[in-house]
This record gives structure tokens, C-alpha cells and sequence, in this order.
């Protein structure tokens, strides 16, 4: 599963450093272990061996491991299983292309660069907190970004273009199950979109744990 795995990351967008960090994340988890994680395939056993390395798990500083880098790397896996990419044949379904579907992929595509840009630069945007987990899964959900900084956990919401007062509902969702697995935890959260609509505004000013921050794209060019 391990090729499966690397591939499963390259269509995430996730980057070759990013993906050998993972790999080498679930090698050292699997050490620790004492079973090749990348030989389990059951979704439920998978999640137990996770829960091990979480935030409440009994080996957290094992998942601690590259500033958190295995714990994130076991979340992927889960993930990866979950979405059990090898169990759909693109013979076994019929493929409609028009201008909203096309939109809708610019748009996944897009919102996924802006994730993956966001993961790595977690240390810079926001200073003292370190990742937990990236797409991290709870409750059936999956949170764009799950940080944390001393007894302080904070969710990060990222949207790709104007995030409405829907976010609001979606994120307080999000603390919730947040706080009720970690409740020793302070839990907050972040919405980061390209704008922010008033309505938004408007419902995140009735809860001072929830802020919003809108992102601005810088163009880099390098000499080949």
C-alpha cells in the first residue's frame, strides 16, 4: 500500500518533500508499532492504530515524531483508506464534461493549492502554534487544519473565494467535536477565505474564539 499511498498524496497535490516526510512519518510509527501500518487495509484498525498517536492517544510524543509530521502522515493513511481510491474503475462510470463541472475541479484544484500552501506554512502564519493535523478526521468530518499551541487547539477553516455565513455554522460544528474529545483544551477557530461576507462578519461577532482572515496570493518568479 505504500506506492498506493505516495500516489494517493501526488493527486492530494501534496509535494515530493511532503510525501517522503509522510512516508518516513509512517515508517517511524510503524517501528514503534511493531506491525508495517502500510500491511493494514481495515478502516477500523487503522483508526485504532491512530488513536494511539493522537492528541489523547497513550504515545502522543511518538506522534509528535518531525513536529508532528507522523501523526499528520497516520491521519493521511486514514484518510487514504477511507476514500479507498483502488475500489473505483474509471470503466465502470460514465464521464459528462461541461463548463460546471470543469469550474467545479478549477475550483477543488484551486482551494487544494491553497491548502497545501497553508499547511507549509503553518510556522509563519501562525506563529507558535504547530500542526496536529492536516485534513484531520472527527466525527465523521474532516478539518481542513488542526493546530495547536500550549493548552490551546485551533481549527482552521480554508475557503477558496468568499466564505458566507454557512462557514460559521460548519466551523462552530467543527469546535464542538473539538472541545468534546479535548475538553482540558481552550478550542478556537479561523476562517481563511480570498473575502468575507457581512453576514459572516456579522455571526463570527457573536463569538470572540472564532476570527476571520482573509489570504492574498504573491506571484514568485525564479531564473531557470
Amino acid at each position: 500500500m505504500r506506492d498506493k499511498f505516495k500516489e494517493y498524496l501526488a493527486e492530494q497535490g501534496k509535494t515530493q518533500n511532503t510525501i517522503s516526510s509522510y512516508v518516513s512519518g509512517i515508517n517511524h510509527l510503524s517501528k514503534d508499532h511493531g506491525i508495517d501500518i502500510f500491511t493494514i487495509t481495515n478502516s477500523d484498525k487503522v483508526q485504532k492504530v491512530r488513536s494511539i498517536y493522537d492528541l489523547r492517544g497513550s504515545k502522543r510524543t511518538v506522534g509528535d515524531y518531525g513536529r508532528g509530521t507522523a501523526r499528520c502522515a497516520i491521519i493521511q493513511y486514514e484518510n487514504f483508506i477511507n476514500d479507498d481510491p483502488s475500489s473505483e474503475s474509471l470503466g465502470e462510470k460514465c464521464f459528462v464534461e461541461n463548463v460546471e463541472s470543469v469550474n467545479v475541479n478549477r475550483a477543488f484544484t484551486y482551494e487544494r493549492d491553497l491548502h497545501n500552501t497553508l499547511e507549509a506554512q503553518v510556522a509563519e502564519l501562525f506563529p507558535g502554534y504547530e500542526l496536529i493535523g492536516s485534513e484531520y478526521s472527527i466525527g465523521g468530518v474532516r478539518l481542513d487544519l488542526l493546530l495547536e499551541k500550549g493548552n490551546q487547539l485551533l481549527v482552521v477553516e480554508l475557503k477558496a473565494g468568499v466564505a458566507k455565513y454557512e462557514v460559521f455554522g460548519q466551523i462552530s460544528m467543527y469546535m464542538g467535536l473539538i472541545k468534546t474529545e479535548n475538553p482540558n483544551h481552550e478550542v478556537y477557530g479561523v476562517i481563511v477565505a480570498s473575502e468575507i461576507h457581512q453576514g459572516l462578519m456579522a455571526a463570527c461577532s457573536t463569538n470572540p474564539r472564532i476570527l476571520c482572515k482573509t489570504y492574498s496570493m504573491k506571484l514568485h518568479l525564479e531564473d531557470v
